[in-house]
């Protein structure tokens, strides 16, 4: 190296760039194409503050030296400091291994693509180099993001929470990793990582707002609400206000600007827990805020929907990337077409909405595994079998009555109405007949069980129905979960006096909107992944309960959902008296007692609080071509069950 050269970098080092300059641009007069010279100048000029002139000198030294990483690494940090990320994603090219110049490209590429939100290669770049060691909790929370920015939850979480005990005093990685959780399907952590958050910042509203949304989703409506109103209070508007007055202070800083990701939260929650009047104030008064309902996003799209302005909901919803969270995403998008009237759109929708699900392929595997366990059931079930049932008398606990019927055929507007009746007590979606079933083990053996098992069994009913409800109802239970319709053998056993109400709807329709839901995945769920799956699995459950009913001397009462919403009076009376109650007539205010009754965990949650109406009946006619494929197995079904052709 030429002596003035060994001078240019000296001077570079103490900080004299002039100096530096000066010598480098002589050295260059005698060698103009030396790439180490050429590097030096652009350090030199980036460092002056000149960097579009650095960013050239750099362009140069590489070129004349392509296989040079260190030159690569320079030029890609000097693009990404002028603003020009793209440019510095494309120069820091993938490398082959992890040595201290790789990880530095690797680092620049990281950056860059996190900067102009090429998210898969910035998971891979960030990937390599918590994969290669890095203990830098950042490296390891950037990994987590861009996991989650493409909806990929079940990895994120183990990154961030890998960044979290690298770094565990840092408040915003750990909220980070609370809401990574929950996106994971984590739920009870997130919970327990929420409210760790809040004893350290117990002020936050913004936090408790998080916490309230997950719990809300969990069901825990209750719970849900303290945390709502706590935010509330630390806004300094008291408790929430039903009509949503106030609420908006809830998303305000400490300066009074605006938090839009908390107010995107609220707005969230307001939507799930079917707060209508509430997001509407809410999103009125973000407006006035100066925040668009394009900020808001999810929400505003929803409420657009509710309102019965799809066009304005599909562009509100088009503003936002369905990456993070693309189940409900599409699920939305799905309404949005269909209220538009593209029905092969909303089917679309609601394909890419179930292929969304982590691990697609082995949940279709156990949805098969399923199908064909029920089918096996369904066999067994004949008179001869049927006579050889043990069964008990009903002890000092009564006899719990029961809404079945397969999903989507309108038992939660059915418990809606029932929870009406001044005299019942409904008990929805919990795993009760499971607890007595997983006591008993393989259905086929019933006939083989003592009186004892049977006991054991039902006392296992029971304790799981103390997990959640700590009074005992005043007038009748209602065990209210539809596919307990596969379990008739087992609730005959243990409750003979039991009566049943089942809910039918038009098979098309039933597997359809099946179909067009994201449910929590598990073993019967999963048949709703593929529209042939789904009517394969109507066909076994239908099959399974018209067997059992044959060979079982159940009381069962059927209600017709298209009848219930064209005149409920009509069709509730029977029930009614089917249940041994008398008439109550504000049972028929569904509306009022939906709200009353606050969160709703089933999918209907958007539904019960909205005027009946008849035009999901018969929607299915409008997806002719897209249920092709399961009519010839689903139209049987429906002349057997009464509806026209």
């Amino acid at each position: 190296m030429d002596v003035r050269e060994d001078g240019a970098i000296a001077a570079f080092q103490r900080g004299d760039l002039a100096l530096a300059r000066e010598l480098a641009r002589g050295q260059l007069a005698a060698e103009p194409h030396a790439p180490a010279l050429l590097h030096l100048m652009g350090l030199i000029q980036c460092r002056s503050g000149e960097i579009e002139s650095g960013v050239e000198w750099l362009r140069r030294a590489l070129e004349a030296e392509p296989g040079n990483t260190a030159y690569r690494v320079m030029l890609a940090r000097a693009l990404a400091d002028c603003g020009r990320a793209q440019e510095a994603l494309e120069v820091a090219q993938r490398p082959d291994g992890i040595s201290p110049a790789e990880l530095a490209l690797w680092h620049a590429r990281a950056e860059a693509a996190t900067a102009v939100e090429a998210w898969p290669d910035a998971a891979e770049a960030w990937g390599a180099m918590c994969s290669a060691g890095v203990r830098d909790w950042r490296a390891w929370s950037n990994f987590g993001d861009a996991l989650g920015a493409m909806g990929r939850w079940h990895e994120a979480a183990p990154a961030l929470e890998r960044a979290a005990a690298l770094n565990p005093a840092e408040p915003s990685l750990r909220r980070n990793l609370g809401g990574a959780l929950n996106n994971a399907g984590r739920f009870e952590e997130a919970v327990t990582e929420l409210r760790r958050c809040i004893e350290t910042a117990p002020n936050d509203k913004s936090l408790r707002i998080s916490l309230a949304a997950i719990l809300a989703d969990l069901g825990r409506g209750q719970e849900s609400q303290v945390e709502l109103n706590r935010a509330a209070k630390l806004a300094g508007e008291g408790e929430a206000r039903e009509d949503g007055v106030g609420l908006v202070q809830i998303a305000l800083d400490a300066t009074g600007a605006v938090d839009v990701i908390a107010l995107r939260e609220l707005a969230d929650l307001l939507e799930r827990i079917n707060r209508v009047e509430a997001l509407g104030k809410l999103l009125d008064d973000a407006v006035s805020l100066g925040v668009a309902p394009e900020q808001i996003g999810y929400s505003a799209a929803a409420a657009a929907l509710r309102r019965g302005d799809p066009a304005e909901g599909r562009r509100l919803l088009l503003n936002e990337s369905p990456n993070p969270t693309p189940l409900r995403w599409h699920w939305l998008m799905s309404r949005i077409e269909d209220a538009l009237g593209d029905s092969a759109a909303a089917f679309a929708e609601a394909e890419a909405m179930n292929r969304s699900f982590q691990d697609y392929d082995e949940w279709r595997r156990e949805g098969a595994a399923q199908r064909q366990a029920v089918r096996r059931l369904a066999e067994a079930i004949e008179p001869s079998w049927a006579a050889q049932l043990p069964t008990l008398e009903a002890d000092e606990r009564g006899t719990p009555d029961f809404v079945v019927g397969f999903p989507r055929s309108g038992t939660t507007l059915l418990d809606t109405f029932l929870r009406g009746h001044p005299k019942t007590a409904v008990i929805e979606e919990l795993p009760l007949v499971r607890a007595a079933e997983t006591v008993l083990g393989d259905m086929t053996e019933l006939p083989k069980r003592s009186i004892a098992e049977l006991v054991r069994a039902r006392h296992a009913y029971f304790a799981e129905l103390d997990r959640h409800m700590e009074e005992r109802a005043d007038g009748i239970l209602i065990d209210k979960l539809p596919l307990n319709m596969l379990a008739l053998p087992i609730i005959h056993s243990i409750f003979p006096d039991a009566r049943l109400i089942f809910a039918q709807r038009h098979p098309c329709d039933v597997v359809l909107s099946c179909f067009r839901q994201a449910f929590a995945l598990n073993s019967s769920m999963a048949s709703f992944l593929e529209i042939r799956e789904a009517g394969d699995f109507y066909d076994a459950a239908m099959t399974m309960w018209t067997r059992s009913c044959d060979a079982l001397p159940v009381k069962v009462h059927t209600i017709v959902y298209e009848q219930l919403v064209a005149d409920p009076e009509a069709t509730l009376r029977p029930a009614i008296e089917f249940l041994g109650l008398e008439w109550h007539g504000e049972l028929l205010d569904h509306r009022t007692t939906a709200k009353a009754r606050g969160h709703i965990n089933t999918p209907s949650y958007n539904q019960v609080t909205e005027p009946l109406s008849r035009a999901p009946a018969g929607r299915w006619r409008r997806y002719e071509k897209q249920l092709a494929p399961v009519l010839p197995v689903l139209l049987p079904w429906a002349e057997r069950l009464g509806y026209p052709h």
